[in-house]
């Protein structure tokens, strides 16, 4: 598991900004709403990046044989 350290990081960050996102949009007023709207934006393609990288990390089966893409 120690190879896992990048995705884990990307979907700290994911999430992070996706609550700062909410946040922003819930509490702030005028341009900051649009800035959450952004911050959420953002976070969700950090999810997404995360998702692949791992989806990349774990191609090899049980036999340890690569899977078939």
């Amino acid at each position: 598991m120690a190879y896992l350290r990048g995705p884990l990081y990307l979907d700290i960050a994911a999430k992070g900004l996706c609550f700062l996102g909410i946040a922003l949009m819930i509490f702030g007023q005028g341009g900051w709403f649009t800035a959450g709207i952004v911050a959420v934006f953002i976070g969700v393609l950090f999810g997404l990046w995360s998702m692949l990288a791992v989806r990349r990390m774990r191609r090899r089966g049980w036999n340890g044989l690569n899977r078939v893409p």
